[in-house]
């Protein structure tokens, strides 16, 4: 459900040397003896892979999911309210007969049932991803044009699906399979990523970071912007490490629709000027502006 959090670009996870945590099997529909702060991230990866199963979902994807909603953490709540694993507001918890967010035996299987049905509704699991973040009555409108989709929504199917939104306007476009990590059993991967539960993936955040920005992409493509930001980074990632980033959306003085920007953060106009010019002597475009 709808979380605001830092946004990541891209769902590639990197191998990590970080060594496995082994727990016990999850038994029946309850953890025996457990309260859910104790539940073990093995136990949580075995219930994301037996309910994807079970409702015909990718298991990585599911996983991917649940991870972005709450990093595993079966007590979570949002700021705006959303609650446990899957981060059930409390409305759509009582709509699909959830009774408790905060348990995962319970969270895990609704939230799966609730992506099967939303990808019946939306006929694939990115607009399916979508709804569940920013919530049905957003989606119907974007998609007949009577409303933009929150930015926050795109990173968020970006981040799950490793594609931008709009490549799933088209119903029979479904998500790629594709493993949390290459040549590593399911149960193994999603352990792993779970270790890195609160590690920072993002390159981008959202919103002004700093008082002036070097804008190095922009567009009216979101998709195009951002991979022309993975280009800047892939050549000159020695010229802007450990520079903060933001994307923003912003409105254009031509027409209704929106233009995307990457800005590079700095305190002032001299830092923004000095990181333009760095940019500029390898064949960059920028510009300076102030957020």
């Amino acid at each position: 459900m709808r979380r605001p959090e830092t946004s990541a670009c891209g769902v590639c996870l990197a191998a990590l040397t970080a060594a496995l945590i082994c727990f016990g099997p999850v038994t029946g529909r309850t953890f025996q003896g457990t309260s859910p702060e104790d539940v073990g991230h093995g136990a949580i990866c075995g219930l994301i892979e037996r309910e994807a199963e079970r409702n015909g979902l990718p298991p990585a994807f599911f996983a991917r999911l649940i991870w972005k909603e709450s990093r595993f953490d079966p007590l979570a709540v949002s700021p705006k309210g959303a609650e446990g694993i899957a981060q059930f507001m409390p409305a759509t918890a009582a709509r699909r007969g959830l009774s408790n967010s905060f348990d995962p035996a319970e969270a895990v299987p609704a939230s799966a049932t609730y992506l099967a049905a939303l990808r019946l509704q939306f006929g694939n699991l990115g607009l399916a991803a979508a709804a569940y973040n920013a919530g049905e009555a957003r989606i119907d409108r974007w998609l007949v044009g009577a409303s933009s989709l929150p930015l926050e929504t795109e990173d968020y199917v970006r981040d799950i699906t490793g594609e931008p939104a709009e490549v799933f306007i088209e119903r029979r476009r479904q998500v790629r399979d594709e493993p949390l990590e290459p040549g590593r059993p399911f149960a193994e991967a999603c352990v792993r990523m779970a270790s890195i539960a609160g590690a920072g993936l993002a390159s981008l955040v959202q919103g002004p970071l700093k008082p002036w920005g070097v804008q190095v992409a922009g567009g009216y493509k979101r998709a195009a912007v951002m991979r022309r930001w993975d280009t800047i980074k892939r050549r000159h990632g020695s010229l802007i490490a450990g520079l903060p980033a933001t994307v923003s959306r912003q409105k254009s003085p031509l027409g209704p629709k929106p233009i995307y920007a990457v800005r590079i953060g700095a305190d002032s106009r001299t830092e923004a000027n000095v990181i333009c010019s760095r940019l500029r002597a390898v064949g960059e475009s920028c510009v300076v502006k102030r957020n």
